[in-house]
């Protein structure tokens, strides 16, 4: 089984470093610990040309905006550590989770942030640069990927899905975090996850430096670009060939699917935190455990009916209807 682990190059630093230093005209040349067949990078599919058009206009319509933000972001600096920490633990209180979940800080991390079952991981430096970007992650990251976890753990099926006749959710997971990651935000454009789907689709056709290229059109940040570029290439060792691991095309593909599935039942989500199951799932899970009452959200309890409005708007902006 492929896992991310066996994705992280062991020589990813000294390759990022020749990257920069021969000005982005460089393909790394990557090792890996473990081997892995070729075809495992593509187990999550292949970007499709709706998607890829529907990414493409809203990455256009944003675009001015983004870089004005990235702008701003190095003139007003990011959040600190301490101030990220405080809002996390305030969050994982107001849900009861604090016993559950501890937060790590590295700077070895790829990813901004990642959740495991019982861990939170933070890359160091914190990368947040408003209150409501730190609200948006934790709402993808608590508010779904470990809601969701937790009440998976309940079920009858845990750890029996195939048992049971389950699918794949990761689809679904990804897709619904990434539409609750929009909501506190004021600019509900799903830029980050369309742009990530078009360099899957880049990345597919193109070799590193050209991917990091296209990326640079719309993304400031040196860093970021290289972060995009290398989720799209790693699995490979020659970069300069095509292809790549094609998981973040399941953020866009997830969003666009989950959002058109929960307009056809009025924003009710129940549903999908019977656990980390697929939207095609959910009756299955009912029907296994119709008492089943899941932990859901402060956003959504709280406030449905905003909920709704907040969804609607998603949808609107990024043309999902």
């Amino acid at each position: 089984m492929l896992t991310l682990a066996k994705l992280v190059p062991i020589n990813l630093e000294s390759e990022k470093q020749r990257f920069f230093a021969e000005n982005g005209n460089y393909n790394p040349q990557f090792e890996y610990e473990d081997n892995f067949h070729p075809d495992e990078l593509l187990v999550h599919g292949l970007p499709e040309k709706d998607l890829s058009a529907l990414a493409d206009k809203i990455v256009h319509e944003d675009v001015a905006a983004q870089l004005a933000a990235d702008a701003k972001e190095k003139v007003d600096g990011l959040l600190s550590q301490e101030a990220v920490t405080k809002k996390v633990e305030a969050f994982l209180q107001l849900h009861d989770l604090s016993e559950r979940y501890s937060i790590t800080w590295s700077s070895s991390f790829v990813a901004r942030t990642s959740i495991t079952a019982t861990n939170i991981k933070l890359r160091i430096p914190a990368a947040f640069r408003s209150q409501e970007d730190l609200l948006g992650m934790l709402y993808h990251e608590v508010g779904t990927h470990a809601l969701r976890r937790v009440n998976y753990e309940k079920q009858p099926w845990f750890k029996k899905k195939k048992q049971f006749g389950f699918g794949s959710y990761l689809r679904t997971e990804e897709g619904l975090a990434s539409l609750h990651s929009l909501l506190p935000l004021k600019n509900k454009s799903a830029y980050g996850s369309a742009l990530r789907y078009l360099a899957v689709a880049h990345a597919q056709q193109e070799g590193f430096a050209e991917t990091y290229k296209f990326v640079s059109q719309y993304v400031d940040d040196p860093e970021r670009r290289w972060a995009i570029t290398f989720k799209q290439k790693r699995g490979l060792t020659d970069t300069s060939l095509p292809g790549g691991y094609t998981k973040d095309l399941v953020y866009f593909a997830g969003l666009v699917e989950v959002w058109r599935y929960l307009n056809q039942r009025n924003f009710e989500v129940d549903g999908l935190y019977f656990g980390k199951l697929a939207k095609e799932d959910v009756e299955k899970a009912r029907e296994i455990n119709p008492a089943f009452e899941p932990l859901l959200p402060s956003f959504y309890v709280t406030d449905k009916d905003s909920y709704r409005r907040l969804m609607q708007e998603i949808g609107q902006i990024n043309h999902l209807l």
